[in-house]
């Protein structure tokens, strides 16, 4: 068990570590994702105020194009319109030559005067070239500053490619992070889980194997005082005649016997019920039913408790009385062996007390939650798995063989009661007794009164569970100590058995009439904690 908590806790100081590393790693690898989205960015912007700058200058350039190309075509209109007015002149000049003799001479003087303008020509000339430089200089930046927008329009498409990739890959690798940090929170709740049922199961082991050990040791106890009083009994029948009373007495508890064996045959019967209606998973409702059911079965246990403590007082009193009997019985005189070959042969022994069952915790369930668990696992068992029932059977030959090789107990014992009373008494007490049984078989039979639908469940804390384990293994370790007296005290019991003849015979009948009705109590004690148990589990 060490090892194996080791081994796991090992397991989960890896996987923390591991966790732990690649989580750092992400970490580092987003900052370095965020720092080179962050220099894209500023390069981006870098480029776009560039941009803008480039922009603006070329819509500059374009006004001013605009504004040289008007003027251009203006100066060529005025010059077509001067050419054409020169033309139109000198036609009229020489037209107006051979009449230069007929005009006065004012007309000569404006003439001579209209003529002497200073020309004009060549400024515009010189003008409309410097502007045509211009012109094509304009246009041959304008081509320049085009082919350095278009080269920077194509990196700023390809930075924005590589930003949406970035952006792809950041989302890829924040969904990988996310997946694993979830399978890392499943594998640790997952390994918690398999840790705590690992030792829930390790107790319940322990549990049931101390459990195991003291049924078989209560089962050999019961075999050997069973032997002894059927040996004893055989040879008080042989010696002497029973009485009237002690035989009805002996026919009272056969009879109780009987009906203890039907009213558990029934509640043998009402468990396998159950156990088939279970099968289904329940409801929220029926767990609710089923944990009211259990407080009504612990009160009755409660109930049957104190029950059998005064069945228990009335059957000591009994007992006392069939003592008193056999007291006068082993004062009778003792026939001879002729006599004995003529008289009749007695009658037969009363049947033997059935075997006692395993004690029963008459406890609350500590874990509900862990019953269900270990029901469902049962149920889910693979093809291949040796069933539940081979295992039990196996347990129950193992135990059974381990009872009959031989294991040697001390028999359990007994408190002495005051002998001295008076015969009516004891026999009022014996019907008592009697009546008694009756009313609590009777009780039995009667269906468990049904408890409302509506009460909380009642759930056990963890103080209650550790004092129900304490007491337990009290009881373990008392049993084992008292095996370590058991061989003395047996080879005494037999040394002191054939020298008390008849004086023994009071107390083997006590424990004849005790073994039945503790046996048969036991076990219906111990098919109402299996009710119980059963409404738990499903």
């Amino acid at each position: 068990m060490a090892l194996q908590m080791g081994w796991t806790g090992g397991q989960g100081a890896i996987l923390e570590s591991d966790g732990e590393s690649s989580e750092d790693g992400d970490a580092a690898m987003d900052e370095a994702v965020l720092q080179e989205r962050v220099e894209a960015q500023a390069k981006l912007s870098e480029f776009e105020q560039a941009s803008q700058k480039l922009l603006a200058e070329m819509s500059a350039l374009e006004t001013e194009y605009e504004i040289e190309r008007s003027c251009r075509e203006q100066a060529e209109v005025y010059a077509a319109q001067v050419s054409q007015e020169n033309k139109q002149l000198k036609r009229i000049s020489l037209a107006l030559m051979p009449m230069l003799d007929q005009l006065p001479g004012d007309l000569l003087d404006l003439a001579s005067k209209v003529e002497s303008p200073p020309d004009a020509g060549p400024e515009p000339l010189q003008q409309l070239r410097e502007l045509q430089e211009k012109i094509s200089t304009l246009l041959g930046e304008k081509k320049e500053l085009s082919l350095q927008v278009q080269e920077l329009q194509g990196e700023t498409r390809a930075l924005r490619e590589q930003v949406e990739e970035e952006h792809e890959e950041r989302r890829s690798l924040q969904a990988a992070l996310d997946r694993s940090q979830w399978a890392l929170k499943t594998l640790k709740r997952m390994s918690q889980r398999v840790t705590q049922d690992y030792g829930n199961i390790l107790q319940q082991l322990e549990l049931e194997q101390d459990l195991r050990q003291h049924a078989e040791v209560f089962a050999h106890q019961m075999l050997v005082k069973q032997k002894e009083a059927n040996r004893q009994s055989l040879i008080l029948m042989q010696s002497t005649g029973p009485s009237a009373q002690l035989l009805k007495a002996l026919e009272e508890v056969a009879a109780l016997t009987r009906m203890m064996e039907e009213a558990k045959q029934e509640h043998l019967e009402k468990v396998q019920g159950l156990e088939g209606q279970l099968k289904v998973r329940p409801q929220q409702e029926q767990l609710d039913a089923a944990q009211a059911a259990l407080a009504g079965a612990e009160e009755e246990t409660r109930q049957l408790r104190q029950r059998l403590q005064e069945a228990e007082e009335r059957n000591a009193a009994l007992t006392e009385k069939i003592q008193h009997l056999e007291e006068k019985l082993a004062g009778a005189p003792v026939m001879e062996p002729k006599e004995l070959e003529e008289a009749p042969a007695p009658p037969p022994p009363p049947p033997p007390p059935p075997p006692p069952l395993p004690p029963t915790d008459l406890s609350t369930p500590a874990d509900p939650l862990l019953l269900i668990k270990q029901r469902k696992g049962v149920r889910k068992q693979m093809p291949g798995e040796p069933r539940v029932d081979d295992a039990k059977a196996r347990a129950v030959d193992e135990m059974m063989a381990r009872i009959k090789s031989g294991v040697v107990l001390r028999p359990a014992r007994r408190d002495k009661m005051a002998v001295a009373q008076d015969p009516s008494t004891t026999a009022n007490k014996r019907k008592s007794a009697a009546m008694e049984l009756q009313g609590i078989l009777d009780t039995m039979k009667k269906p468990s009164r049904k408890t409302s639908w509506r009460k909380k469940s009642v759930r056990i804390s963890d103080n209650q569970l550790e004092s129900i384990l304490q007491r337990r293994r009290r009881m373990v370790d008392s049993s084992t100590a008292a095996q370590g007296f058991a061989p003395e005290a047996t080879a005494e019991h037999r040394k002191e058995s054939p020298e008390q003849g008849d004086g023994a015979h009071p107390r083997l009948r006590k424990e004849q009439t005790c073994a039945p009705v503790k046996t048969e109590l036991g076990s219906k004690l111990s098919g109402k904690q299996a009710n119980s148990s059963v409404s738990w589990s499903g």
